[in-house]
């Protein structure tokens, strides 16, 4: 029989774990690939919420200009907190409602008894705020031609801005405008330097 010398130190082991130098080295990089990936993941979510957000607003105004052509009458999109009244206070982003605007008066968009609500959104959630120019503070209305129009039916024009509040997003991709053409039409711009407070548009 063969005899196998056993020298200290030098055999190796199957069941070999990592030192502790090496787990600490492993901690590190492991941290500095954290400190690399959250911010981007905290810019492709703040970007995302933008996004939806912006596409909602979008959705709505489209929906009321479609449905006041086709029902050959005045539509209105108001802010609304509640689903159920006009908000004369507040933001976009309490949330807001597409009714049949048949009665009108003041300068205050109103449900009145009677009129038929056709969309309801609900509060926007996340750090994204809604905000219009003065033309479009407090509600959009469309006519049977589907041309926004103040409440005593004169021709106007109008912005809303989408602004993601976080810190994540630069002051040149925070913000998407949304552009209300006299005639109805809809378009989409990426304003620059937008501060995180997210100003209303000019």
């Amino acid at each position: 029989m063969k005899f196998q010398p056993y020298f200290f130190g030098t055999t190796k082991s199957a069941n070999r774990g990592f030192t502790l130098i090496e787990l600490l080295v492993s901690l590190s990089v492991l941290a500095i690939l954290m400190g690399l990936a959250v911010p981007s993941f905290r810019a492709t979510i703040a970007a995302n919420q933008l996004t939806s957000r912006t596409n909602e607003l979008v959705s709505a105004l489209n929906m009321a200009r479609s449905e006041a052509i086709r029902r050959g009458s005045r539509v209105t999109l108001c802010k609304s907190s509640t689903g159920t009244s006009c908000s004369s206070t507040g933001d976009w982003e309490q949330g807001w409602v597409v009714f049949v605007d048949t009665t009108r008066s003041g300068t205050t968009a109103s449900i009145d008894s009677g009129e038929t609500v056709l969309l309801v959104q609900q509060a926007v959630s996340g750090s994204t705020l809604i905000k219009g120019n003065l033309t479009v503070n407090s509600y959009v209305s469309f006519g049977a031609d589907g041309r926004p129009r103040t409440l005593a039916g004169i021709s106007t024009l109008g912005m809303l801005r989408s602004c993601n509040t976080s810190t994540a997003l630069t002051n040149n991709s925070r913000a998407r405008d949304v552009e209300l053409s006299r005639v109805g039409r809809l378009s989409t711009s990426t304003p620059t330097s937008v501060a995180s407070t997210c100003p209303a548009p000019t």
